[in-house]
């Protein structure tokens, strides 16, 4: 199973793709449901991992609409981090960083009681959830 950790933010997103046969992909793209179909939605069933952000509900659900099983990991868990060197943040570290928490199952879920269950399949729309500046 490929592991993946994704940075989400408001325009665009990093994604660590850790794949089965020890492949790294990197890519970065806009957070556009229409583009993590473009970059996810061929690939085999993946455990992906996200943080608890604004925009990871949407992102979520997008995400388990293209067949993967997706974590919202706490941002505040400091295990995820607990492999990286003490280095400049960046998008790419930090979707490194979840990539690899993912792999070592170094994360923990976020508590988001206010979720109800998503619609297998279903991909929403841009504004449910997504908010433009």
């Amino acid at each position: 199973m490929d592991h993946i950790g994704i940075d989400v933010h408001k325009k665009d997103s990093q994604i660590y793709i850790l794949a089965e046969g020890g492949e790294v992909i990197e890519q970065r793209i806009r957070t556009e449901p229409e583009r993590f179909a473009a970059v996810l939605g061929g690939r085999p069933r993946a455990r992906i991992v996200v943080e608890a952000l604004t925009d990871s509900e949407w992102v979520e659900r997008c995400l388990e609409g293209l067949g993967h099983e997706v974590i919202v990991a706490d941002p505040n868990s400091a295990p995820k981090y607990a492999a990286l060197t003490r280095k400049v943040k960046t998008d790419r570290r930090d979707a490194h960083a979840l990539a690899e928490a993912c792999l070592l199952g170094a994360y923990r879920p976020a508590h988001r009681p206010h979720l109800r269950p998503a619609t297998a399949g279903a991909i929403p729309a841009l504004d449910s959830g997504h908010r433009s500046v």
